[in-house]
């Protein structure tokens, strides 16, 4: 069964993020992200044997 991330689980992360675009902080933490076309952050694939 794949795993799943519930809206109680997101929703701390979501308000902070709401901030932080709010207040331009976003924009000044990662403004040289902005004129990227693209962006490798990789990509992890969990495989756990139970």
């Amino acid at each position: 069964m794949p795993a799943q991330t519930g809206d109680d689980t997101l929703a701390p992360g979501l308000t902070l993020l709401a901030d932080d675009l709010t207040t331009g902080r976003w924009h000044t933490r990662y403004a040289d992200l902005l004129p990227r076309d693209t962006l490798d952050v990789g990509y992890r694939l969990l495989i756990a044997d139970f």
